[in-house]
């Protein structure tokens, strides 16, 4: 049988990565990297694992990449520390480490949830390259939204990850607020501009997206705070734009 690593990133995740850890413990070798956490992830981390890295470059492509190159095994399970493995998916990864396969690397689906309910909304229904053999996966090198490049044949799995992203409102405003803080610089470079029409319309586009397109009606109530947060991105997204253009002609 080849051997797994599991490898993650962490930054003041002492509420949580505990109950991660203890999900993967199967894995032959579990490789934590520390993103300047201020609580005691680090010092709960290492009662897991040995292999624990602290490293505090801001660009989550980059610092994924890191992490990616302190595994040791044939083969990576790239996961946050929000994301925990079902039996379904234990059981097949079990099954690809145990046999030669065909694929170099396969894509899980996601099963997310918001405020701890499980959604069926279309936006949050996809899947995602996060099991490959160590050469032949790299992270793109994006501060956010990262993803994983693959060379080779890409297989399929079934079971899924339980995806615990939006744990409270708090949270997920929080987590909002910053990835727009981090996408500034990124539209400026695109030299995107700020108008009243993306200001006002984008955000309500955003929330018919969500809620009618993708159909997050169907999760009643919890449907429709997920799309007023995502409806809340989509205005910080061009309210922290127009922010950082006004400071540049003041400057």
């Amino acid at each position: 049988m080849e051997k797994i690593s599991v490898v993650t990133i962490a930054n003041n995740e002492a509420k949580y990565i505990e109950a991660f850890l203890k999900s993967v413990l199967w894995a032959d070798e579990i490789v934590v990297v520390d993103n300047g956490s201020t609580d005691n992830t680090i010092e709960i981390a290492k009662k897991y694992t040995a292999r624990v890295f602290s490293n505090t470059v801001s660009n989550l492509g980059l610092l994924k990449q890191y992490a990616l190159s302190q595994a040791t095994k044939e083969w990576i399970l790239l996961l946050d520390v929000d994301e925990l493995v079902s039996k379904k998916l234990h059981q097949e990864i079990k099954d690809v480490l145990s046999r030669k396969s065909i694929h170099n690397s396969y894509s899980i689906p996601y099963t997310n949830f918001f405020l701890g309910h499980k959604m069926n909304t279309k936006m949050l229904t996809y899947s995602k390259i996060r099991l490959f053999k160590k050469n032949v996966g790299s992270i793109s090198p994006d501060p956010v939204h990262e993803e994983v490049s693959i060379k080779g044949r890409v297989g399929k799995l079934d079971g899924c990850l339980y995806h615990y992203s939006f744990r409270s409102l708090s949270q997920t405003i929080k987590k909002f607020t910053n990835y727009a803080r981090i996408e500034t610089p990124l539209l400026q470079a695109k030299k995107e501009k700020v108008s009243v029409k993306k200001l006002t319309m984008y955000p309500l586009h955003m929330f018919w997206a969500v809620f009618i397109k993708d159909q997050g009606w169907k999760d009643g109530i919890w449907g429709l705070g997920l799309a007023l947060c995502f409806t809340y991105y989509e205005f910080a997204r061009y309210y922290f734009l127009w922010l950082y253009a006004s400071r540049q002609k003041t400057s």
